[in-house]
């Protein structure tokens, strides 16, 4: 499909869905959806717009929960993360409070407070929360933490690249370069451009390693 058969087929789901909010406004998960297809589009002001409309037609808790959800969602994906803290911390239903909380995790990481944003992942039940659990870890120096769960996130997804390069950079910081370079070899065959783009972090931190073990003071990035 071409850039503009998607745009056309786009342009059918958005103005699908705002038919079904018309035929019944009453109904507060049609406007969820419709900013969800908004933000896949980009589309960021128009989804906060309609996502602030709909808070008017509402009060229920439920509801409001879920227009706040959705709000945070939109800002985090605009890369506006502080203020998509401030909509996710208002959620507090227990069906979505869980999520709500990860996502303020992943905002926390994404502003670069890696132990708020560890504090807020270690409460959540939520299963998505290990993978970050362990960049947390990472990011703050705790390989052996680090390790262990990646190596959870992976004996559930084993094709999971991310889980699976980093757990790669870990073997090269604590086991050296022949058992990384087993998990590197795993991330390739899952995806190979991405693996490309992310290799100069195996390059980094391969003189990292070599300038520490001549006595520099040198510490270990972030990798992501």
């Amino acid at each position: 499909m071409n850039r503009k058969q998607m745009n056309a087929e786009a342009q059918k789901l958005v103005q699908k869905a705002v038919e079904k909010i018309d035929d019944n406004p009453n109904e507060v998960r049609s406007y969820y959806e419709l900013s969800v297809l908004l933000t896949e589009l980009k589309d960021y002001e128009q989804a906060k717009q309609l996502l602030l409309k709909a808070s008017g037609l509402f009060s229920g808790k439920t509801e409001l929960d879920l227009l706040n959800y959705g709000l945070g969602n939109v800002l985090y994906s605009a890369g506006d993360f502080q203020k998509a803290i401030n909509y996710f911390r208002v959620v507090k239903g227990t069906k979505l409070n869980d999520n709500a909380i990860l996502m303020i995790a992943q905002c926390e990481y994404a502003l670069g407070d890696y132990k708020r944003s560890l504090a807020y992942a270690l409460t959540t039940r939520n299963v998505g929360a290990k993978q970050l659990i362990a960049s947390n870890f990472l990011a703050l120096g705790d390989f052996q933490n680090a390790r262990k769960y990646f190596d959870e996130v992976l004996a559930n997804e084993p094709r999971n690249f991310d889980a699976t390069f980093q757990r790669g950079i870990i073997a090269l910081i604590l086991d050296g370069k022949e058992q990384a370079d087993s998990y590197f070899e795993i991330a390739q065959k899952i995806d190979y451009k991405s693996f490309i783009k992310m290799k100069g972090q195996i390059i980094d931190i391969q003189k990292t390693i070599i300038a520490k073990q001549k006595g520099e003071s040198i510490g270990f990035a972030k990798y992501e």
